[in-house]
């Protein structure tokens, strides 16, 4: 009857935790609207210039290796990044002000306005056509890195949650846009296009009015370099310039739009399920579902064939699902673990264009060597369907817990549990204790006798007595001095300052 009891009453808390998520939901995306839109114009730009042929040079598809016009802008893109991570990490220096921001989108539609242009009335001189239309191509990539930063420190100032939200209801109306743009002209849609970082700018500095201290100070402390988050970056993007690559530039006459569309759209659904419903951590989140989704994908493309309609549709949205959930840690690392703005978002989106490039230039040459419809696709998807999983194993192991971001559930509260909080949930992992032998686990860390733990969890003593005869069961230990013992080692493996529970200091 009491563990009939409990279970009743967890199911009626997690009801009331859904309906308290919705309802805030709603009051944030209702109070917060203009960021939703701003960032989901500021997701169409990219999706724009970077990951279709709307950028498409003539003589980058006339080469003997065909390569994706969107190669030009980014990689721009990424160099700028390494240009403002290096000025911060060298010369403790970020570009701001009213002028910079009024820069950033100027020099968009500039490239914009320079490359539309020449698409419909090209030079006489194809050699300075080619070298006028690289340089509107470089402009945008380099002003979009900047405009990258910018949305970057808004959403670090509301946390890893909210950007969730915004992320989702962002990706929704991105993909209305998609939809609604890419049905007019080619002429129409280079003049939306000019227009979209003027307004997605003018909607983020609305937002930005209201916060204080947007730009901290830049203090000297040694900036961390997170190696296993520049690795899932890395390949998330390898994985996008491959799938993108053979859409692309093979001969694909699917509805890329109407895929891309419903990615985004079923990445957003998937994202607020796992996320906000079932509280996943950044580890399951990135690397089982994220991952998983992206190798089902290819296993698919390798099953049947490249342009097989449900396996694009599976690829692109395990893409969107995961980076949607990289720009909520590298927020996550802004607000609660005080890393600058211009160095997490300049080093791990580097490496997300760095593997872009990789993809596209590999998917390329696969193409120009090997047919796609043959042997070159399989061969492709099935290498990728290894690199996915193996990466997904090795990545998610418990390293990533020093960082402090492996276990967090950005569908939580922001607040950051402190080291002791950390170390009792890390040995709650290492011995798979229930939800409800956590609670105990971590009133015994805290010295907290058996009536006391009654009292707090509202339980029987007998089924507290139950409780603790199995977690020592399971540790192996038999008295509360080695509770303590296994969160300070913890602690220790982990690299965590030891540090006693709030109610044990003096």
């Amino acid at each position: 009857m009491e563990q009939k009891r409990e279970s009743q009453d967890a199911a009626l808390t997690e009801r009331r935790e859904r309906r308290t998520i919705l309802r805030d939901f709603g009051q944030e995306i209702v109070a917060h609207y203009r960021l939703s839109i701003g960032f989901g114009l500021f997701w169409t730009w990219v999706w724009l210039v970077f990951q279709t042929t709307f950028f498409s040079p003539a003589f980058l598809l006339e080469s003997t290796m065909p390569l994706p016009g969107w190669i030009i802008p980014l990689s721009a893109y990424a160099v700028t990044f390494l240009v403002l991570g290096g000025l911060l990490r060298f010369k403790r220096y970020a570009p701001r002000g009213a002028w910079y921001l009024r820069m950033i989108p100027a020099a968009m539609s500039f490239g914009v306005l320079l490359c539309g242009v020449l698409t419909f009335s090209p030079l006489l001189d194809p050699a300075v056509n080619t070298v006028a239309f690289c340089l509107g191509g470089l402009i945008m990539g380099a002003a979009t890195s900047c405009f990258h930063v910018e949305w970057g420190r808004m959403l670090g100032h509301l946390g890893p949650r909210k950007t969730i939200l915004h992320g989702i209801v962002g990706t929704v109306l991105a993909s209305v846009f998609l939809v609604f743009i890419t049905s007019f002209s080619d002429a129409f849609l280079w003049a939306i296009a000019f227009f979209v970082p003027i307004l997605s700018m003018r909607l983020l500095r609305l937002e930005a009015r209201s916060v204080r201290n947007l730009y901290p100070c830049i203090t000297g402390d040694r900036l961390h370099v997170p190696r296993r988050f520049l690795a899932t970056s890395f390949t998330q993007g390898l994985s996008l310039g491959i799938a993108q690559t053979i859409l692309l530039t093979g001969n694909y006459d699917g509805p890329v739009v109407a895929l891309t569309a419903s990615s985004f759209a079923l990445s957003a659904v998937i994202l607020l399920v796992c996320a906000l419903f079932f509280r996943m951590d950044f580890n399951q989140l990135i690397y089982q579902i994220g991952f998983l989704v992206m190798a089902l994908g290819y296993l698919l493309m390798s099953l049947f064939s490249p342009g097989f309609i449900g396996a694009v549709l599976v690829q692109m949205t395990g893409y969107r699902f995961v980076d949607i959930m990289m720009w909520a840690l590298c927020v996550y690392l802004i607000k609660q673990r005080g890393l600058p703005t211009n160095w997490v978002f300049a080093i791990t989106t580097c490496f997300l264009l760095l593997g872009q490039l990789t993809g596209s230039i590999v998917g390329a040459l696969t193409i120009a060597a090997i047919p796609l419809s043959g042997e070159g696709a399989y061969s492709l998807s099935v290498v990728m369907v290894f690199v996915l999983l193996a990466l997904a194993l090795l990545l998610s192991d418990r390293k990533n817990l020093q960082t402090g971001w492996g276990m967090v559930r950005p569908g939580d509260a922001e607040a950051l549990p402190g080291n002791f909080e950390m170390g009792c949930k890390l040995v709650c992992r290492q011995y798979e204790l229930t939800a409800r032998e956590g609670e105990v686990f971590s009133l015994l860390a805290k010295g907290r006798n058996r009536a006391y733990i009654c009292t707090e969890l509202t339980l029987s003593k007998e089924t507290v007595k139950t409780h603790i005869r199995n977690i020592y069961r399971k540790m192996g230990i038999h008295s509360q001095q080695e509770v303590f013992e296994a969160v300070e080692a913890e602690q220790r493996n982990f690299g965590f300052e030891q540090e006693a529970p709030h109610e044990m200091r003096i």
